[in-house]
């Protein structure tokens, strides 16, 4: 089984991502008001809609 070749840039790059806007998010929603928190509700939003897309396209395996 040849597994494919990855940088640690390639496999740090998405959850480093991730994990900058939900600290933006949650920095916006404790420092500020009104359109920072709609700003905190939209980036914090973004890492469970990538991790609901995930979880769906995830395939189904029969349990035995």
């Amino acid at each position: 089984m040849n597994r494919l070749r990855q940088t640690t840039a390639a496999i740090f790059r998405w959850p480093l991502l991730l994990g900058a806007l939900t600290a933006i998010g949650l920095a916006s929603a404790l420092f500020g008001d009104s359109g920072w928190d709609a700003l905190s509700w939209a980036v914090l939003a973004v890492p469970l809609a990538v991790l609901g897309w995930k979880a769906l396209r995830q395939p189904h395996t029969p349990k035995s």
